[in-house]
């Protein structure tokens, strides 16, 4: 049984798997309050890393829960499965005990397989069974081990703040629409969602309230340098639930990006040592617990570069560096003649130059 305030995240995901069960029973407060029924088939098209809540499956499919008393008999029950509305069924009864109104109550629940095993009163096992007789509990000799789904998680890049897909998405949808140096001129959209799934830059602070002015509390603090941007995503007002923050981000992503110098000069800082480092004159300080974006200088560096390469068509020469930044290869048509080649590379040029006229006026 699973929960139906679940998030279907990976481990959840294989812990369904590993259960070995095609029907899994979605409770809702209490185990007894059967509210759905959970095809694994259902989650063929889940991500786990869209961290999907599991209601909004249940409610996408929406299979009906098929409920039967304790006294039905084994022939009706196995024409009700027959008739195809679902193999799986809620065993209850009417609960006339003790003082006040009855009430049902769940004692089980009941498959096709069950009914056709005490139909020809043998057991019949399969690959998820635990137990040769369910009424002596004797184990199933020689079971192997259950599987091991952690070969598909990714720990390193795997979000370690869990936020909703929703908010993924508004996230990245601002910062390439409203933040000059996230939009599509410098980062593609598709090199932007992939950092922000970076598993450092999403973060969330828990506010100690013995100790409001910890340093871990500060954002920017004044007088000192910070090479990296910062998103506010929600933020727990004191006595009530997280809400959706308003981009809070001081200061200006080009000045903490790109970098800003006294005495009204500028300094590029989108490449690496180029020059010093964005000093904030003020402090910003969390009053409460909150999520944020936090995307530092060379993540930033390694975004630019991801998306000048992967808009560039690449010669031969230059498939190993592609190669070892982690960006697919886009094959080449076939056909291509001397003269599209050359139109690429010029195009490929202008586009570059295009980003050191846009960097230098930074």
């Amino acid at each position: 049984m699973i929960n139906s305030d679940a998030i279907l995240d990976f481990n959840t995901m294989s812990e369904i798997m590993e259960s070995g069960f095609t029907r899994i029973p979605v409770y809702e407060d209490e185990r007894s309050n059967i509210m759905d029924i959970l095809y694994v088939k259902d989650l063929a098209f889940v991500d786990p890393d869209d961290c999907t809540p599991l209601k909004t499956i249940t409610k996408f499919y929406n299979h009906p829960v098929h409920v039967v008393f304790h006294d039905t008999k084994l022939d009706a029950m196995l024409e009700e499965f027959k008739k195809g509305k679902s193999h799986l069924a809620i065993v209850q009864k009417v609960n006339n005990e003790g003082e006040g109104d009855p009430f049902y109550e769940v004692l089980g629940l009941v498959t096709l397989e069950d009914v056709i095993e005490e139909i020809i009163k043998s057991e019949i096992l399969d690959e998820s069974d635990m137990y040769t007789d369910n009424r002596n509990r004797k184990r199933v000799g020689n079971q192997k081990n259950k599987r091991d789904f952690s070969a598909f998680k990714d720990p390193v890049n795997e979000l370690k703040v869990k936020i909703s897909p929703q908010l993924l998405l508004a996230a990245h949808r601002f910062l390439s629409t409203e933040v000059t140096l996230f939009t599509p001129n410098f980062i593609s959209e598709k090199i932007l969602l992939r950092l922000l799934k970076y598993s450092d830059v999403i973060q969330e602070l828990k506010f100690d309230e013995e100790n409001k002015k910890s340093p871990r509390h500060f954002l920017y603090t004044k007088n000192k340098a910070a090479d990296y941007f910062i998103l506010i995503l929600q933020v727990a007002a004191p006595g009530a639930g997280p809400r959706d923050g308003r981009a809070a981000r001081p200061p200006s992503p080009r000045a903490s990006l790109a970098g800003q110098g006294g005495g009204g000069s500028r300094n590029n800082q989108l490449n690496v040592g180029a020059g010093p480092q964005y000093v904030a004159d003020f402090s910003v300080r969390a009053l409460s617990d909150l999520q944020f974006v936090k995307i530092t200088r060379q993540e930033y560096q390694n975004g630019l570069l991801a998306s000048r390469m992967d808009s560039c068509p690449q010669s031969p020469d230059s498939g190993a560096s592609k190669g070892e930044s982690g960006v697919p290869e886009k094959p080449e048509p076939a056909g291509t003649d001397e003269t599209t080649s050359l139109l690429n590379e010029r195009n490929c040029l202008s586009r570059r130059s295009n980003h050191s006229s846009l960097e230098n006026s930074i």
